[in-house]
């Protein structure tokens, strides 16, 4: 289970998605201090939906990527999970481009855009690509076995 490569990139993809948790997303400045958005529930201010569902989709991404880690034995379903963590995981950056995570109010004078947070989800989506494309190569590898028994 260890051994095999796209484990590696699968627990890869763990530790991203629990980086995302303690690396903050977006800087709000308001008038009196400056404050950091993490993608965790907010307690000083009002989040917006697209906060939540960011939250949600990086914990339904940690959860499928567990899962896909013990999922070795079947591998076609590993592979139609690791594109499900691959569509979650170009839908999570874009979120925190263009979605501004807190409503805004009259003490907020801008909310900054955290770019390190960007790359992190670009690494994911080349882990989970390449934990995709060596589970492909473990199917073919047991076609090809079968056709010479």
């Amino acid at each position: 289970m260890i051994q095999r490569k796209q484990t590696l990139f699968l627990i890869e993809l763990i530790f991203l998605g629990l980086s995302l948790l303690f690396v903050p997303c977006q800087d709000i400045i308001t008038t009196t201090a400056s404050t950091h958005v993490y993608l965790m529930p907010l307690i000083d201010f009002q989040s917006t939906t697209g906060h939540l569902f960011a939250v949600i989709l990086n914990f339904i991404g940690l959860v499928i990527a567990t899962i896909c880690i013990f999922m070795y034995k079947k591998r076609e379903l590993q592979i139609k999970l690791c594109y499900t963590l691959l569509a979650i995981w170009l839908v999570l950056p874009a979120m925190m481009l263009f979605c501004p995570f807190v409503v805004k109010t009259e003490a907020i004078t801008e909310i900054k855009i955290n770019y390190f947070v960007v790359a992190i989800a670009v690494f994911s989506i080349i882990a989970a690509i390449l934990a995709a494309r060596f589970i492909k190569k473990d199917i073919d590898l047991l076609k090809s076995a079968d056709r010479i028994r």
